[in-house]
């Protein structure tokens, strides 16, 4: 037997051995995503894409559960930790050792492409979340991968922006979730970012690879690189770099780095450490002990986690608003439901976190089958499909309204070009039966430009209403007339309409340059169309709500990664629809089915507003429980909702999108909550903020110094009294507010809990405050120090509805505890 297979051995033995026996050619491969000499009996390691649950070609994919963003909203440690269970019980089915997630960057900006992905805009809550996550997938024996390290914030030149921070904003904003995930959720591995923070690439970072994450933070891991993110062979591999995830564009860990070896610009040593770390964690998990994974990635029937899918979409729904108790629904009334969202709900955003999934049951049909035989449940889509924006991995939701093959009289003939604007001799060309691509399938022009030209023959008379969503800039000709016109990429939203008639020859042109210019390594483009007009559909839907006692609208918007929101307006004509059904129907409830925040201009005129997030393959169900009561809503805001994409925080083109490619976060430790706190402006639903079909009051806040495993803990205890009629869950928020000479913002999150509180009755909840959670970062002495002075505690269930407070003074015990307190989760024990 091998010495490395020997378990009696330690697992630093056993890397050691193995170490002794690879040769260099072994080890980097290991390093970066090769086959080591099979007689080594070293497993493969088999990574997958898994934010919010696995991803995969369709035959594979895992349970579609609710978006991380929802997760966030549930603030729920257990539900967490159910969640990453549940994934990791979904990859290891799927053969996956490494798990890509899950996501724990901040919410810094909403328009940011990928806010559905993270937990939201508080680093605590992050912190805690990401944790629970970590350890529910690793508890299955699959290693998993926390990203994206670090403050990798927006989607906008993400490839290459830098993000310039200041030290102190770093450390107590954008890392204590990453911190949180090494020491307490002991993630195996982190990714490192695309983008420069302050000056230098995420995987060539010096400061925060080695410096923060494997010296200060003691981590024991290995690092792996974004997709493509690796930019060099020797300063990355010096600055911490250990695995380099790559596809067939570029590759700096292969025969470049045995060269830099070879040229002794690179010790043996820094290898053997990157190698060791990626075995260490291998031998950690089993990977050696085990039985191959292999036969699992076989299997075509897997685990569907219906129940706990239903179960944790139900907990992170939000209840915004709910004027005269328009909530729950009456099944005796009649319902109008408007908006196409209700028959095509976006269950999952898209790109590397989209989980796809066939057969949920719609918004739509889960309401008419509650509401019974006896119920009056109608149906309008009240606007053509909202334009979605491109897709990147996997099509866009409105992928279905894609114009058919049939349509087209001999296809479509494709003629890619060298140059951004379709000048000169095409390159290719190629006959596609329809326009349907992404960068994961044959046929994608990966050239600057294309063009696109055929005849459609359309079956019926009417209004077609055409969209052209790409990865870069489209126009789109109609019979020769320019009816879309987004060649410079101003909106991700445009659309056309045109009158066609039944039978008749009509030639389609559709133009295609890339974003940047040049070559495009990952472009989509689909051509769709929809038989009707907003205006009619509108009209229809107006006719409907006024004939019914309830109207309930439903409207999303698509987010997905590589592109952010140009604002927080809803697609389409989504705006126009509500104002114009609330005008009908005073009884208006709206239902948004939203990766984060959207401006509400007619939030005044409606009675109800529902925030359902991306809910996953039970979302219809879980909607149709909480609007007929089925289900008590308990989900809270994990990002504050302002009024417009002008009120908060990152409002100059300097901190966002950036000038050039520097974006600086001059708002520094005022993100989200903490600037409307800071600045007296209200927020249009502040962070934390979530009704319930019951009402809560709290008393009897106590406080009293506790000591635990030598680290003093401060013990916050309340009361909570349901004061309705029904079973309810209380989201208990405690804020601390420091002395006023830290120069903190006024309140931040400190500690959570979730209680069930039975109908006229009250329970005692209790939090636990370490050392951590006092201190701020000393940028002098470079490390966590508790100031002196008073700190004011606060109770309540939002950062805007603060019910409870009460003042004290950190012992001197405590302050000085702060430097032998390593848990950044205040208080929180780990689940197991």
């Amino acid at each position: 037997m091998k010495r490395w297979m020997d378990t009696t051995l330690s697992i630093e033995q056993r890397v050691k051995e193995l170490l002794a026996a690879m040769t260099l050619d072994d080890k980097l491969a290991m390093m970066h995503g090769g086959t080591p000499d099979e007689k080594l009996g070293i497993p493969l390691l088999k990574l997958n894409d898994g934010p919010g649950g696995v991803t995969g070609p369709h035959e594979k994919v895992g349970t579609q559960l609710p978006a991380p963003i929802a997760m966030g909203a549930a603030f729920n440690q257990e539900a967490a930790f159910q969640y990453g269970e549940i994934i990791g019980k979904d990859a290891r089915e799927r053969g996956t050792s490494l798990l890509l997630g899950p996501t724990v960057n901040i919410a810094r900006t909403p328009l940011n492409g990928r806010t559905f992905e993270g937990y939201g805009e508080d680093p605590m809550l992050s912190a805690v979340t990401g944790t629970a996550v970590i350890q529910g997938i690793q508890e299955q024996g699959v290693m998993a991968c926390i990203k994206h390290y670090a403050a990798n914030n927006q989607e906008a030149d993400r490839m290459v922006q830098n993000s310039i921070i200041d030290e102190r904003t770093l450390r107590e904003i954008y890392l204590p979730a990453f911190e949180a995930a090494v020491k307490e959720g002991n993630a195996a591995s982190v990714m490192a970012s695309y983008n420069k923070i302050n000056g230098a690439y995420g995987a060539e970072n010096h400061h925060l690879l080695n410096q923060v994450l494997k010296e200060n933070w003691e981590f024991d891991g290995f690092v792996v690189s974004d997709f493509l993110a690796t930019q060099s062979t020797v300063m990355s591999i010096f600055a911490g770099l250990d695995y380099e995830l790559t596809i067939p564009f570029k590759r700096y860990f292969g025969e470049p780095l045995k060269q830099a070896v070879a040229s002794g610009q690179v010790p043996m040593e820094k290898i053997d450490d990157s190698a060791g770390r990626i075995l260490r964690k291998m031998f950690s998990f089993g990977l050696f002990d085990q039985e191959s994974y292999e036969a699992g990635s076989e299997r075509k029937v897997y685990s569907k986690h219906d129940v706990e899918a239903l179960l944790l979409a139900e907990q992170s729904i939000v209840l915004l608003k709910n004027d005269d108790s328009i909530l729950p629904l009456a099944p005796v009334n009649s319902i109008a439901i408007i908006g196409q969202a209700a028959v095509n709900l976006i269950a999952s955003g898209g790109g590397s976190a989209h989980v796809p999934y066939a057969g949920s049951v719609t918004p739509f049909q889960a309401i008419e089958h509650r509401a019974g035989p006896d119920g009056r449940v109608s149906y309008v889509p009240g606007t053509a499909p909202v334009p979605s924006g491109p897709s990147f991995i996997y099509p866009s939701p409105n992928a279905g309204n894609t114009i058919p093959a049939e349509a087209f009289e001999n296809g479509l003939l494709m003629e890619a070009y060298d140059s951004a604007d379709l000048s000169g001799e095409p390159v290719r060309t190629q006959t596609m039966e329809k326009l349907c691509l992404n960068w994961q399938f044959d046929g994608v022009p990966h050239t600057p430009s294309a063009k696109w030209t055929g005849t459609l023959i359309p079956k019926k008379t009417a209004d077609y209403t055409f969209y052209v969503p790409a990865s870069g800039g489209t126009r789109l000709y109609v019979d020769g007339e320019l009816i879309i016109d987004n060649w410079n990429f101003q909106s991700l939203y445009q659309t056309g309409v045109k009158r066609l008639e039944a039978g008749s020859r009509v030639t389609m042109e559709v133009h295609y340059t890339s974003s940047s210019g040049e070559a495009a390594a990952l472009p989509s483009i689909t051509l769709e169309w929809y038989a009707g007009t907003d205006e009619a559909l509108i009209e229809e839907a107006v006719k409907t709500a006024t004939l019914a006692d309830t109207a309930v609208v439903f409207v999303n918007d698509y987010m997905t990664e590589n592109f952010d929101k140009p604002n927080l307006r809803l697609p389409g004509a989504q705006n126009q629809l509500i104002e114009a059904v609330a005008e009908a129907n005073p009884n208006t409830i709206v239902v948004l089915n939203t990766g984060g925040p959207v401006e509400m201009p007619w939030v005044d005129k409606v009675k109800g507003v529902v925030e359902a997030w991306y809910p996953g393959q039970q979302g219809g169900e879980a909607i149709a429980k909480v609007l007929f009561g089925d289900t008590n809503p308990s989900g809270h805001l994990p990002i504050s909702f302002p009024a417009s994409s002008e009120k908060g925080p990152i409002v100059t083109k300097g901190q966002y999108p950036g000038i050039g490619l520097d974006t600086v976060y001059s708002e520094k430790l005022d993100v989200g909550y903490r600037w409307f706190a800071a600045s007296g402006e209200k927020a249009l639903f502040p962070f934390g903020h979530g009704l319930s079909y019951t009402s809560f009051s709290y008393g009897d806040l106590l406080t009293a110094q506790m000591e635990h495993a030598g680290i003093p803990f401060l013990r916050v205890t309340f009361e909570i009294r349901n004061e309705g009629e029904i079973y309810g869950h209380a989201v208990s928020q405690l804020y601390l507010s420091f002395p006023a000479a830290a120069g903190e913002p006024p309140v931040q999150l400190r500690s959570y809990t979730k209680v069930a509180v039975p109908a006229g009755q009250a329970v005692q909840a209790e939090m636990l405050l370490n050392p951590r959670a006092f201190s701020i970062w000393n940028t002098t002495s470079n490390k966590w120090v508790v100031p002196a002075g008073e700190f004011t505690i606060l109770i309540g269930e939002s950062s805007e509805q603060l019910v409870l407070q009460t003042t004290v003074i950190p012992s001197l015990e405590l302050a000085q505890a702060v430097e032998r307190c390593d848990s950044v989760i205040h208080g929180w024990k780990q689940v197991y």
